[in-house]
């Protein structure tokens, strides 16, 4: 009879273990479905939306391209409130937006002083481009395009905006940092040096372009231009003159950057003639054309911004920038 009992117990115990693993076995698949169905739905829902969002960026593009603003704004601000992860529908649509405050600021400006709701438009246009560009940096901080946009957006603010300059400062160096091998990068860091008068920086940014690039004659030009400026006339020279040597297969670029040498060298001639004239204590001919009167020189083409927003007093104030420093080696 014990026997018979051990058998019974054993036997109710075995089977109790068989249904536990029957349910086990019935959870796993069962569980592995509602994950893959969640996976399914996440994706088919976040996919579907990035589609919708691309199909209204693309109609944004055909608008822009018709010179339409506002359906261009409308679509853009559409595909970013149906997908909200691209930089670059940040980054365009800060861009429209800096260019429709640009248009609206050109027009008439006794007009636009006195439109109050105007005047809130055009705020409102700038507030939103800076936003639309910091955007961009929070969604994609490693896209060097983001932080050039930003840095663009900030210089075209500079005499508009309060500390608009340093922004765009800091902007274009986080852009250097990211992509510190490109010759461009220091060429617009140059660049934005040369339109605040900050002559010796833009030389430097502009020299380490020649550096990384030798044959950039873009590079020389811009280091041309800061030398004329800073009034060093015969570095100037210098570079004007690596400039012709190699363009020498580009006739349009050749025929200016000769037309710019004779005119500096006219310059620096007249600068001695006159230094001589003044050792000898001896005044201009009248009739001659003194220093201050020589030959114009062809506008400056050096790194500019593509917008520049007329300069207003008092300042408006923008919003500022924040930076997260770009790691380095050993750090």
């Amino acid at each position: 009879m014990a026997l018979k009992k051990g058998l019974i117990q054993v036997q109710a115990e075995e089977g109790k273990t068989k249904d536990s693993e029957k349910g086990f076995t019935k959870f796993i698949p069962i569980t592995f479905l509602v994950f893959f169905i969640l996976i399914a739905g996440v994706s088919g829902y976040f996919g579907s939306r990035y589609i919708i969002s691309d199909i209204i960026f693309q109609k944004s593009l055909v608008a822009a391209s018709k010179n339409n603003g506002t359906e261009t704004y409308n679509d853009e601000r559409d595909a970013i409130n149906m997908f909200p992860y691209r930089d670059v529908y940040y980054r365009i649509f800060s861009q429209t937006n800096l260019a429709l405050a640009n248009g609206l600021a050109q027009t008439d400006k006794d007009k636009l002083a006195k439109d109050t709701q105007a005047q809130q438009t055009l705020y409102g246009l700038i507030q939103q481009s800076i936003t639309m560009g910091r955007n961009a940096t929070s969604v994609s901080p490693m896209t060097v395009a983001n932080w050039q946009n930003l840095a663009s957006t900030y210089r075209a603010l500079i005499g508009f905006g309060q500390n608009a300059e340093s922004f765009s400062l800091l902007a274009t160096q986080q852009a250097v940092a990211l992509d510190s091998a490109n010759p461009q990068e220091y060429i617009a860091l140059g660049g934005l040096y040369y339109q605040l008068g900050q002559y010796d920086n833009a030389i430097r940014e502009f020299q380490t372009a020649v550096n990384l690039k030798p044959d950039f004659a873009n590079a020389y030009y811009n280091l041309g231009h800061a030398y004329e400026q800073k009034g060093d006339l015969k570095s100037a020279l210098a570079q004007y003159q690596q400039v012709e040597s190699l363009v020498q297969t580009d006739q349009n670029t050749l025929k200016q950057i000769t037309k710019e040498i004779d005119a500096l060298q006219a310059k620096i001639n007249g600068e001695q003639n006159a230094n001589q004239q003044q050792a000898a204590n001896t005044p201009p001919t009248p009739g001659e054309p003194t220093p201050t009167e020589e030959i114009s020189q062809t506008p400056l083409n050096v790194n500019q911004s593509g917008t520049q927003l007329p300069a207003k007093k008092p300042q408006v104030k923008i919003p500022g920038i924040s930076i997260t420093p770009v790691p380095t080696e050993g750090k």
